[in-house]
């Protein structure tokens, strides 16, 4: 379903004024990922896995379509991020942890509206779509209301009915309960598995600090430091060798000398 093949992702260094006299000609980079070879199979469920600033949530906006490669080819379903890109991204739903990627002054349904309108979904069919995406994710009750009076666990349930929007066999989750509270996150994790991954077997792809989280979601793990993969294995494969997920986490962090204990 997804192939990715020596992916390399670049970002300009800002220079200070200093280094304008110093290093006039200058170019340095940031590389954000280097080197990054993966292929992801249908119905996967992947957790990516890592310090802050490991490269996982770049890497998944590569997946996504948001970014494009420095340098590097990936396929979704055999359409090309970069030269097909509309073709690619039709696949793909993304869920940001992000509360302001939406219009408080609206109401969720309104802003649900919006964005089917830029996946050029009108009328009809897009009332219905609306209706049965709050119903699936409990927010049937609270269209019609303004999202600033949304609690975050609603703003987290509203962000993955925009990201299934165009019924997409891939859907990149992006820490999905890292700002709510205990309850709220077992009930988004339930909507999850129960309802969109169990009936449809679609691909998840999700970026955790949550180890339980983690394990609870995903077959595969794929650990993450400095833009390269440290590991790439299922849960099964890593249990066999290690007693626990965390055990395997600092392991390869550890050995592969990305942290100083």
């Amino acid at each position: 379903m997804i192939l990715i093949q020596g992916l390399y992702m670049y970002y300009p260094i800002e220079k200070r004024y200093i280094d304008y006299i110093l290093k006039p000609f200058s170019n340095e980079k940031f590389t954000a990922l280097n080197d990054i070879n993966l292929t992801i199979n249908q119905g996967d469920r992947i957790a990516f896995l890592g310090p802050n600033g490991a490269g996982k949530t770049t890497f998944l906006k590569l997946l996504g379509g948001l970014l494009y490669p420095s340098k590097g080819r990936v396929t979704i379903n055999g359409y090309d991020i970069i030269k097909q890109n509309l073709m690619a991204r039709k696949d793909v739903g993304f869920v940001l942890n992000e509360e302001r990627s939406f219009y408080w002054r609206l109401t969720g349904r309104e802003n649900m509206e919006f964005f089917g309108n830029l996946d050029n979904i009108f009328g009809k069919q897009l009332d219905t779509k609306i209706s049965h995406l709050l119903n699936l994710v409990g927010l049937n009750g609270s269209g019609n209301k303004k999202v600033a009076s949304y609690s975050s666990g609603m703003k987290q349930r509203l962000a993955i009915a925009r990201g299934l929007m165009t019924d997409p066999e891939i859907l990149i989750l992006d820490e999905p309960t890292r700002t709510i509270d205990p309850i709220s996150a077992e009930e988004i994790r339930t909507i999850i598995m129960k309802k969109i991954h169990e009936k449809k077997k679609r691909t998840l792809l999700i970026a955790t600090h949550s180890l339980e989280e983690a394990k609870y979601f995903c077959n595969k793990i794929c650990i993450m430091n400095k833009g390269t993969v440290l590991l790439y294995k299922t849960v099964d494969e890593i249990l066999s060798k290690y007693k626990n997920l965390s055990e395997c986490y600092v392991a390869y962090l550890k050995q592969k000398q990305h942290l100083t204990y």
